[in-house]
């Protein structure tokens, strides 16, 4: 590779880590000023947690489609640049009209769904675009410099709370609907200068049979592919519970309340290190050997946080957690374009962001159905490690492609 397409492919990356970090944004906003806008309407408080967990719900069934729909659109050579932008357009006209919809509960429940499914166009097509673009060994490092902008838009979510408390909706949607509109056209930067399409290649002619090795090694990969994400919904799932629903108590139990919008940043700034340098890690080991070293060592961090008896072990703990669960990420990452290269990048990379949306959803379900206080804070403490253990060993079984 020439220090010419190298300086290309970074330069992408980070555009679309500015896609990514405008996405997560706009998200972080919506979730601030959903309970405001939900009374404004007269839809009751109880149904919040519901209506975010139906979100996610929308964005695993987009993401896939979209994933889905990029691979048809790279078969037939055709650009996606317009494609994304015309839904981008959408969602964030979407986005813009929420607060001005807010007292029309129905109205704004179907702009509502309509922001949520047009905005995957920023989910998973940028990590399709970015596999386009860099070899198997380049795209855990680019993924990583893709993933800053989500690490960055988690980290300032605590402060933007803080900060746009008691201001109307209206502004901080308009500023926020515009960067994701703007956020669009880095993603037609990005496409216009990848190399010229190929036409895919065609099938052998065992895959062309019905029967025989081609036929069965492909039945294989589904199948392996099919555990793979299952283990990513438990990795999923796991983080969910430690960063959402553990992190708060933990800290509280050892600072004082006012420190946490200072304190609970750290996995995310632990998360930012990771993704520095998870693609020289990932380029030396291999993605699946560095999926089963993280979530064992990640297991470990996040014993260390249920264990902690001071505020240090506590924030090196979930610094640490940060930085594996990045490793985690990248892995998953590259995984997905490992198994669906040449032909089902985008069917496999949607699949893992909407995995990832069902965790979400299953972490939001855990808490809104009371499940979350009738497990007790030792369950909780120990689930996210019981879970990274299990996938630990799980990934055993699983085989390098």
């Amino acid at each position: 590779m020439t220090p010419v397409q190298s300086l290309g492919e970074t330069r992408a990356a980070w555009l679309l880590a500015g896609v990514e970090f405008f996405f997560a944004l706009s998200w972080v906003v919506y979730v601030i000023f959903l309970p405001e806008l939900l009374a404004r309407g007269g839809i009751e408080k109880r149904y919040l947690p519901w209506l975010v967990a139906a979100d996610q719900l929308v964005f695993a069934f987009a993401d896939w489609s979209m994933g889905v729909a990029v691979d048809r659109a790279r078969s037939a050579l055709r650009r996606i640049g317009p494609m994304l932008v015309t839904l981008s357009a959408v969602s964030a006209l979407a986005m813009l009209l929420l607060p001005w919809l807010a007292p029309m509960p129905l109205l704004f429940l179907l702009a509502t769904g309509v922001w949520v499914a047009t905005s995957s166009a920023l989910r998973a097509p940028p990590y399709v675009l970015l596999s386009r673009y860099a070899g198997r060994a380049t795209l855990p490092r680019l993924a990583g410099i893709q993933l800053l902008g989500l690490a960055l838009a988690s980290a300032l979510a605590p402060y933007l709370a803080i900060t746009i408390k008691g201001v109307d909706p209206a502004l901080p949607f308009l500023l926020s609907a515009l960067a994701v509109a703007g956020s669009a056209l880095a993603l037609v930067y990005v496409e216009r200068r990848l190399p010229a399409a190929a036409a895919p290649p065609a099938a052998g002619p065992a895959a062309q049979q019905g029967t025989g090795g081609g036929a069965k090694s492909a039945e294989s990969a589904k199948s392996t592919w099919a555990f793979l994400l299952v283990l990513a919904l438990l990795l999923g799932f796991g983080q969910q519970v430690h960063s959402l629903i553990n992190s708060v108590p933990q800290f509280k139990r050892l600072a004082d309340p006012a420190l946490l919008p200072w304190l609970l940043p750290v996995f995310w700034i632990g998360f930012s290190f990771g993704l520095l340098g998870v693609g020289r890690v990932v380029r030396t080991r291999g993605a699946l050997q560095v999926l089963r070293m993280a979530c064992a060592f990640g297991a470990l961090a996040l014993a260390g946080a249920a264990l902690a008896v001071s505020l240090a072990a506590l924030l090196l703990s979930q610094f640490v957690a940060g930085v594996f669960w990045a490793f985690i990420l990248c892995a998953s990452i590259a995984l997905a374009g490992e198994r669906g290269a040449p032909l089902h990048t985008g069917r496999n990379t949607g699949a893992l962001m909407a995995t990832l949306a069902v965790a979400t959803f299953s972490r939001i379900g855990l808490s809104a159905s009371g499940g979350a206080a009738a497990a007790g804070v030792l369950v909780l403490d120990w689930l996210p490690v019981l879970l990274w253990c299990a996938v630990a060993v799980f990934l055993r079984r699983a085989r390098p492609t």
